[in-house]
């Protein structure tokens, strides 16, 4: 364990697009740091969420130019441009960067600024990797020249959280700048099985994830309709925000459409998931891609079964008949039957559902994702000179 009394504070710096993801994604992670004696801060924009961050002992330094998309040059040298300043101010022994431009914009900046370690996390390649436009394909191009460069060298380790992932950066990243840690792990005992049994007429099937194209909702809606007409009696909860500023978001008027339909019932964003997964009886996810999709990890740890698609970071969470149902991509027919199968045998249920729980517990707790991480700082400080008194 750590001391101050025994090593100066390490300073670690965060640095992550909004607060909302990191209290969701990162604030256990931080918190256990600040424990070990990591002396913290955090880059963000911090939204609604500025006097937590101070309250929970975090050194703020508030995101005015950075947003999640967008692609003005201009734009994006100015967000780049604030995070070399604050590096350049803050002066952090190690930053931890979180999702595609944090890593790319902030590895820069960390070179240029002299920051000894950083801690990269690609949380999933999402829809830059994912679509098949043009201008997808050259950014991909520039992304992958610019993986090449930023990731190379004693300072930098990539943590990438799928076994499908690190394959593919394994053929660009030396093999000692890479670790595999399967997300940013769950909370199990918030996020556990419904004390008692659930005593509603209808089954509940909930999809938790942002409105977008690519996290297969179309195709999720499109099975409700077919389900419905074969006369299976359901409901199908939608969970989740609008996400107007990826080119994947799906319009508020089509999920009102959806509504109006009968086909859905949509809560928006929702606070307290786990409350949501323990009323439910079944999660859907038929995602396109995932780095490792924590809405998956806290239906399992509610004891849920789960119907998904056969895809990066997906088929890393579900077993195949021991956990959940994998089903093809971007396919109708076979998460049809998936989902209906559920939906008509109960014994199957409660047997995925029990198996998912467990999985969670020994793979993907947040105990063990912070433990994994944690030690990657650990080997980290001393390869670059970071020392201890």
């Amino acid at each position: 364990m750590r001391s101050g009394n025994i090593r100066p504070m390490t300073k670690l710096l965060y640095l992550v697009t909004e607060a909302d993801y990191f209290f969701s994604h990162r604030y256990a992670l931080a918190k256990a740091a600040q424990q070990q004696g990591y002396e913290v801060s955090v880059a963000t924009v911090p939204g609604t969420h500025r006097q937590r961050l101070l309250d929970e002992g975090f050194r703020l330094y508030p995101l005015t130019k950075m947003t999640r998309a967008g692609l003005h040059p201009l734009k994006q040298f100015l967000s780049f441009l604030e995070i070399y300043k604050i590096y350049r101010t803050e002066k952090p022994d190690m930053v931890h960067h979180v999702a595609m431009k944090p890593v790319l914009y902030g590895t820069l900046a960390a070179r240029l600024a002299g920051v000894k370690c950083v801690v990269n996390a690609l949380t999933g390649l999402g829809y830059l990797f994912i679509s098949p436009s043009v201008k997808a394909k050259f950014l991909r191009f520039w992304v992958w020249t610019s993986f090449r460069f930023l990731f190379k060298g004693p300072k930098c380790v990539l943590i990438l959280q799928n076994k499908d992932d690190f394959q593919l950066f394994s053929k660009t990243v030396p093999p000692q700048n890479l670790a595999l840690i399967r997300g940013s792990g769950v909370d199990i005992k918030h996020f556990s099985p419904p004390p008692k049994k659930k005593d509603h007429k209808r089954l509940k099937v909930v999809l938790v994830a942002r409105l977008l194209w690519d996290k297969g909702i179309r195709e999720a809606i499109e099975v409700v309709r077919l389900l419905k007409e074969k006369g299976f009696s359901f409901e199908f909860i939608l969970a989740g925000g609008l996400d107007l500023q990826n080119p994947s978001g799906i319009p508020r008027h089509i999920v009102e459409q959806w509504q109006q339909q009968g086909l859905c019932t949509w809560m928006g964003k929702v606070d307290d998931v786990a409350k949501l997964y323990q009323a439910c009886d079944i999660a859907v996810l038929p995602s396109y891609r995932e780095g490792l999709p924590k809405s998956l990890l806290e239906a399992a740890a509610c004891g849920l079964p789960i119907v998904t698609t056969d895809v990066p970071g997906c088929r890393e969470i579900v077993e195949d008949g021991k956990t959940g149902l994998l089903v093809p991509v971007r396919t109708v027919g076979p998460l049809t039957e998936a989902l209906g199968r559920l939906l008509t045998d109960a014994p199957l249920r409660k047997k995925l559902g029990h198996n998912a729980r467990t999985s969670v517990e020994k793979n993907f707790s947040s105990e063990k994702i912070i433990k994994e991480t944690v030690a990657v700082y650990e080997v980290l400080e001393p390869r670059v000179g970071v020392k201890r008194k």
